[in-house]
């Protein structure tokens, strides 16, 4: 007697075997953040691969803001004077500016028939590459004097980055190649923010070469009996121990030589 095969148990039959088939399948790749994860790992990767910014530039060594060595001229072999080469920096030699061309300023208490000539340069920190050097001469009148290099040469500084400048002076009498007197000091390049330029504008020494330039040039093209700036010229000066050169002339610049 033929026994006759239950409909729902082979139903039930079938249904086992597809269930076992969808389960062998591999299940696909759905993360439950959305594929945020891969993301982020692929963001990661893409930044490890990426070049990474160049470091901050170490500060510097102190400068030198007078001769070294003793020398005050008489025993370089310049007439002796009350008040030496002094370089119009804070006591290490070292300031900020946000110019691209900041000018510079020197009391040279010196007339150009005591010197033969002046050299300014200015190198990359590390000092393998001279960016800029020129000879000058004295204005008539000993006093405070300016250098800046002119609006075309091919470079400015860059942000972040230290400059090595250096002043030297050739007294009258040396024909050598050997300065007499030498000075050197340190310039820093900030990023232009609200607040640093507040900074320059108040004469503060925060930003250095920045706040004595634009305040000796606005004694330069005011009355002298301008009293408050008068002032201020003399307080700034005193924050970085300078007092002494408060009464000195404000000259202007040096005069370029044909090297």
């Amino acid at each position: 007697m033929m026994t006759r095969s239950h409909p729902n148990l082979a139903l039930s039959f079938t249904l086992a075997i597809l269930l076992g088939l969808m389960n062998s399948r591999p299940a696909a790749s759905h993360p439950a953040d959305g594929g945020q994860t891969e993301a982020r790992n692929q963001t990661s990767r893409q930044a490890s691969e990426s070049p990474l910014p160049p470091p901050p530039a170490t500060p510097p060594p102190a400068g030198q803001r007078t001769p070294g060595g003793g020398l005050s001229g008489e025993d370089a072999g310049c007439p002796q004077k009350s008040q030496t080469l002094t370089a119009l920096t804070p006591v290490n030699g070292q300031g900020a500016t946000l110019s691209e061309q900041p000018t510079f300023w020197f009391y040279i208490p010196y007339t150009p028939e005591e010197i033969r000539r002046g050299e300014f340069s200015l190198l990359t920190q590390d000092e393998t590459q001279r960016l800029y050097r020129t000879s000058f001469e004295l204005p008539e009148t000993p006093g405070l004097v300016s250098i800046r290099w002119p609006d075309s040469t091919a470079f400015s500084l860059l942000e972040g980055q230290y400059y090595h400048w250096y002043v030297n002076l050739y007294c009258a009498a040396n024909l050598t190649t050997q300065p007499d007197l030498k000075i050197n000091g340190w310039v820093q390049r900030l990023a232009w923010t609200p607040e640093r330029e507040y900074q320059v504008n108040t004469a503060s020494a925060e930003i250095w070469y920045d706040a004595i330039a634009r305040l000796a040039e606005r004694l330069q093209t005011t009355s002298p009996e301008t009293t408050r700036l008068r002032q201020d010229w003399a307080e700034l000066l005193e924050l970085v121990e300078l007092s002494e050169l408060t009464p000195a002339p404000l000259v202007g610049p040096v005069i370029p030589m044909d090297d």
